[in-house]
């Protein structure tokens, strides 16, 4: 579990911090815009005009992940599961859950809930940018296209990702058999994650520099995380009482 080194309190009853490898996504976010998206899609502004609104697009985003981490984390807490707290860190986010739900109704709701929140502030945000002007329309349009693909990148139906609880969901309702659907989505991850480190990889030799390096990381993160969690399930698996002689 990722140890947050800087809190930042709680928010809805939960603990939120900071794992310090957030800083690097950060510096990302901030160089990009500041000295590419948006002089390229609304030149004539300063330097310090860019960089003013490249700050704060980022911390913008960032409170968009604590918000789609919190609300898995009030969700869970609705259905008695325990929540540790959140962290952000280089990746993204993760709401440390203590505890599995009871049943799929909840595993659904909770997995859910996340995407729900993502797709809601882009829609938010991209009726704002119409509104708008010049840079404060370019931020807005920004956070709207960061937080649809924020949604749609964790409906991939592969576990760690939020589409892979989804379909442990389902496949827990359908069958009745959590640890059959905690393997099933464990191993659609790997698949998940495999190609995205294949696809980076490809990216990587054909020119794509830094986009190809991070969709590795990317891809690593949620291969070895989904094997970690097939791992659990099975490790956790009632074991059947042997038959008698």
């Amino acid at each position: 579990m990722l140890r947050p080194s800087i809190p930042l309190g709680r928010f809805a009853g939960v603990r939120v911090g900071l794992n310090p490898t957030v800083l690097v996504i950060a510096v990302l976010l901030v160089t990009g815009l500041a000295f590419g998206r948006l002089p390229a899609a609304f030149p004539g502004y300063g330097a310090a005009a860019y960089l003013a609104a490249a700050v704060a697009g980022t911390l913008a985003f960032l409170a968009s992940l604590l918000a789609h981490e919190l609300a898995h984390a009030v969700v869970a807490r609705r259905e008695g599961v325990e929540v540790a707290g959140v962290t952000l860190w280089l990746l993204g986010g993760v709401a440390h859950l203590r505890g599995e739900p009871r049943t799929p109704g909840a595993d659904l709701r909770i997995a859910a809930a996340g995407p729900l929140v993502s797709l809601t502030l882009s829609g938010c945000c991209g009726l704002l940018a119409l509104a708008g002007q010049g840079l404060v329309r370019g931020t807005l349009m920004y956070l709207a296209g960061a937080n649809l693909v924020l949604a749609v990148f964790n409906l991939v139906p592969g576990a760690p990702l939020d589409g892979g609880r989804i379909l442990r969901a389902l496949l827990w309702a359908w069958r009745g058999d959590r640890v059959f659907a905690a393997v099933v989505a464990a191993r659609a991850g790997k698949v998940v994650g495999w190609a995205l480190l294949t696809l980076g990889a490809v990216m990587l030799l054909t020119g794509a520099g830094l986009q190809g390096v991070w969709l590795g990381v990317v891809g690593l993160f949620v291969a070895g995380a989904a094997a970690a969690e097939e791992r659990h399930a099975r490790a956790t698996a009632p074991r059947k009482s042997p038959t008698a002689s």
